[in-house]
């Protein structure tokens, strides 16, 4: 093989990789995940006799705890790692239903408080903070790469710090249930996603500046939808309240 062919045949591969995408999200495969760690609600309660269940009268103090297990470790799910900004987030999403006065006070439970995901811990745990109801939030993240036609400038000196070749896609997935502890009952399973993209240089662009923004996206998500579900579950309390 000439010089001239090992030269063409690089250049070709090189244009391959640069025109390649990321792979597609498993999405099933990440709400199962979802789905196989909330196990710890009461055997007797199912999807068809929660989706209903009204809230309790009167305000009431609702506690929020994120999931933090461990799991299999897989290629295209990573698992969630809960930070404070990210807790505050969502707590700021939900304080318009203290204006509304469906909720009395939000409170986080300590990490530390809850050892295992039992609903024997969690009740325990949510009794020493007053909590009426408890949100539970469960979320896992993945990440797919691919590049761009900018990724044919990377075997130059400068091109894989200058050249924005790589594009990094993530998605995060946030799965709730909310269990009124008062009741014993579930009204109901929440899910939202965020998704987000970077596109940079290879070695100045990361994975986990993708995920976090998608994750805050997911968020932001997840507040809207759990606060229009507690309002609705409030007014089908209220339309059932026997007049006075």
């Amino acid at each position: 093989m000439t010089h001239r062919t090992r030269w063409l045949l690089a250049i070709f591969l090189i244009a391959l990789s640069a025109c390649s995408t990321g792979r597609e999200f498993d999405r099933t495969g990440m709400q199962d995940t979802l789905h196989q760690r909330l196990t710890f609600l009461p055997e007797h309660q199912t999807t068809d006799r929660t989706e209903n269940q009204p809230l309790p009268a009167g305000p009431f103090r609702l506690g929020v705890y994120f999931v933090q297990t461990e799991f299999p470790s897989r290629e295209s799910i990573r698992s969630a790692e809960w930070l404070s900004a990210e807790k505050d987030r969502l707590v700021q999403s939900l304080a318009p239903l203290r204006d509304d006065r469906i909720i009395r006070e939000i409170v986080l439970l300590a990490e530390p408080t809850v050892r295992t995901l039992t609903g024997q811990e969690l009740r325990q745990a949510a009794a020493r903070y007053g909590a009426d109801v408890l949100l539970l939030v469960d979320g896992v993240g993945a990440v797919s790469r691919g590049n761009n036609a900018y990724a044919l400038l990377y075997p130059t000196l400068l091109g894989a710090w200058l050249a924005p070749g790589t594009v990094i896609d993530a998605l995060f997935i946030i799965d709730g249930v909310l269990w009124d502890l008062r009741t014993d009952r579930s009204p109901g399973r929440q899910t939202a996603e965020g998704q987000a993209q970077r596109t940079g240089a290879v070695v100045l662009v990361n994975d986990t500046d993708a995920l976090n923004e998608a994750k805050d996206r997911a968020i932001d998500a997840f507040g809207r939808s759990v606060a229009d579900r507690v309002r609705s579950l409030a007014r089908d309390r209220d339309a059932a309240a026997p007049l006075r």
